[in-house]
């Protein structure tokens, strides 16, 4: 018999990090966000998950220069010369302590659940400084496609829908970031290049805001402690988040086979993608995360197909998306191509048995529900065919099937989005003993 506890394993790896299990986590464990009522009136809280936002933060890098890194664990690759990456970007990523109660020893993205801060009418007084027509206007183009997936454009309490969805979660998302790693995605209010003549018209990077090392470290302590001492901060530094950087790239709501009475974890999560033109100083928080890392996409890909772990199901999704981009200036042209003419799509994935397996299926699949209940689990569906038959008796194809982890994507989600390489040859070689 299929159970949803089948993937329920597999799915426990998700696919950003909570914070720290100390202080922080006794912050919001004491705000009872695993109750499965949360308080309604919270900014992004609703009965059934939490919502979050991530960034995955590429930063222009030579092929010859090996993986910074910081800290230990660093990926080993056995017969492979990782420096010699077909890539010139890497990307952030972040591992998580082993004493971690939430995804122990996953790689992740740098991010985290939206706070209360996050959607303050406060921020509209920062970005005014910025100049009242400059901060409408670049404000509006955030907006400017048209509505969303359901945690951009649902309706909230009144207090929190002063400022858009899509400019509180990339608040949220270079807040985590900078809590993490320390990498502060602002500019100076005065600093006004790129956006004025540029703006909308072709991709700008991202501002990596240079501090000295004791502010960083003071600041991150504070925000970690604290959300609301970001925009403190930012008054204090005279900076503004680089929102307008940041490109909606996916959301992802964790499925229902998470759920469970004890501790319901799960996420609707807005992913962001933002360039930067090198690779700036960075470190993890040697509290929940224990090694910091920027990683070419195809080294990553290298050692998850070899240790058989290590990312979740959605960041291996996506990591895989921009398999298709060796150059750093053809992936940035498309995350800011594609956000100008396309809201992200809501990647919810179901469970479906078959014969001899389970697969999770996602939106354009043609085992895809046309109405999938997003809050209370329901039986598997199960069909009659085996997993090899699969390609031909349903071909229109946007799953992973469950066990290996084989991932077979024939059709996208019809939101101007690449569909991830699958058949690259760092996903289709043959696994070697890693050291991972």
């Amino acid at each position: 018999m299929v159970t949803s506890g089948s993937v329920t394993r597999l799915w426990g790896r998700c696919q950003f990090k909570l914070k720290g299990e100390n202080e922080s986590e006794s912050r919001r464990e004491s705000s009872n966000i695993y109750s499965i009522k949360f308080k309604e009136t919270m900014a992004a809280v609703l009965k059934h998950w939490r919502e979050a936002a991530t960034l995955i933060l590429v930063a222009k890098s030579d092929k010859l220069v090996p993986n910074a890194t910081s800290g230990g664990g660093a990926l080993h690759l056995e017969g492979v010369n990782a420096e010699l990456s077909q890539y010139n970007y890497k990307m952030l990523m972040l591992k998580r302590s082993t004493k971690s109660k939430f995804m122990p020893n996953m790689y992740v993205f740098p991010g985290g659940i939206a706070e209360d801060a996050d959607f303050s009418a406060e921020w509209l007084d920062l970005y005014r400084k910025f100049g009242e027509s400059e901060s409408g206007e670049l404000l509006r183009q955030l907006t400017a496609v048209g509505p969303g997936p359901p945690m951009f454009s649902r309706t909230r309490s009144p207090e929190f829908e002063q400022i858009p969805s899509e400019l509180a979660f990339r608040i949220c998302a270079i807040r985590e970031t900078f809590e993490e790693s320390g990498v502060l995605i602002a500019r100076s209010i005065e600093d006004k290049s790129g956006l004025n003549q540029d703006f909308p018209k072709k991709p700008i990077c991202g501002k990596c805001l240079p501090l000295k090392t004791s502010v960083t470290e003071e600041w991150r302590a504070r925000v970690d402690k604290n959300p609301d001492e970001f925009i403190n901060m930012c008054r204090t530094l005279e900076v503004i988040p680089d929102v307008w950087t940041l490109s909606e790239w996916a959301n992802w709501l964790t499925p229902l086979t998470l759920s469970n009475k004890a501790a319901p974890r799960r996420y609707d999560t807005a992913f962001f993608i933002c360039v930067v033109d090198h690779i700036p100083d960075a470190m993890q928080d040697n509290n929940e995360t224990v090694h910091l890392q920027w990683v070419a996409p195809d080294t990553v890909l290298i050692e998850f197909t070899r240790a058989g772990g290590g990312l979740a199901p959605p960041q291996v999704y996506e990591i895989c998306r921009l398999l298709h981009f060796p150059k750093l200036g053809d992936l940035h042209r498309f995350a800011w191509e594609r956000a100008s003419t396309h809201r992200v799509k809501e990647y919810f994935p179901v469970v479906v048995g078959c014969e001899d397996g389970v697969m999770v299926v996602y939106p354009g699949d043609e085992l895809y529900p046309d109405k999938p209940d997003r809050e209370v689990e329901h039986p598997v569906r199960t069909i009659e065919c085996s997993v090899a038959d699969l390609p031909e008796k349903f071909p229109i194809m946007n799953r992973m099937i469950v066990g290996g982890e084989q991932y077979w994507v024939s059709t996208s989600a019809g939101d101007g989005h690449v569909i991830p390489d699958f058949q690259h040859e760092v996903m289709t070689s043959k696994p070697s003993r890693s050291k991972l």
